[in-house]
């Protein structure tokens, strides 16, 4: 069930499921660098599809029309509430999955515990708003410029905002045993061996 729940306060509390007596705190953080590094190279290869789109594809010939960048990057904005939506699909259907504006920004929440697999699905599932629209922006034709500079924009926000989620990712592949389940609980992401079926 999703909820929508509107704007909350950047401490706003979250209910959260009991975890088991064996459940541990995923190692490591996302560390201010990797985050950087990661979101970073998301608008580096937007911009390399660009200049390969341009210079490589079209001789050198603009693809895009530059005052509606400025377009483009309200769109991609907007977009990140379905980045969050796409981070709760993988959940269990019969889990509450809340989207929120906390603290100004979008944010996306369950307490559900799921498999090792389903939580680094939960946290990449966000990249195809970098993915689809570039791919687009790639196969379009030059001269539908304003198409072009809209899908490129998007895309590359898209690519760069799950910066956060590429470390969370990388920190579960790196931490978290393989059949262990993950579920969210006060002071981050818990990981424990369940023989029982939770997801």
């Amino acid at each position: 069930m999703y909820k929508f729940i509107g704007m909350v306060k950047a401490d706003y509390g979250y209910e959260y499921e009991p975890l088991p007596d064996n459940a541990r705190l995923m190692n490591g953080e996302r560390t201010r660098a990797i985050v950087l590094i990661t979101g970073f190279l998301g608008i580096v290869f937007g911009y390399a599809l660009l200049l390969v789109k341009q210079y490589i594809l079209n001789n050198g010939e603009t693809v895009i029309n530059k005052p509606f960048i400025l377009l483009g990057s309200a769109l991609g904005a907007l977009l990140l509430l379905l980045h969050e939506f796409l981070h709760l699909i993988p959940y269990p259907k019969n889990s509450t999955k809340i989207i929120s504006i906390k603290g100004g920004t979008p944010s996306a929440f369950c307490s559900a515990a799921v498999s090792k697999s389903t939580f680094i699905v939960s946290s990449l599932l966000p990249v195809l708003l970098g993915i689809i629209p570039l791919i687009l922006f790639m196969l379009l034709p030059s001269e539908y410029k304003v198409i072009n500079t809209l899908l490129w924009t998007t895309g590359t926000i898209g690519l760069a905002s799950p910066a956060n989620d590429y470390a969370d990712a990388l920190r579960c592949l790196r931490s978290v045993p393989p059949e262990c389940k993950i579920q969210s609980g006060k002071g981050g992401f818990y990981y424990f061996r369940d023989t029982l079926s939770r997801s």
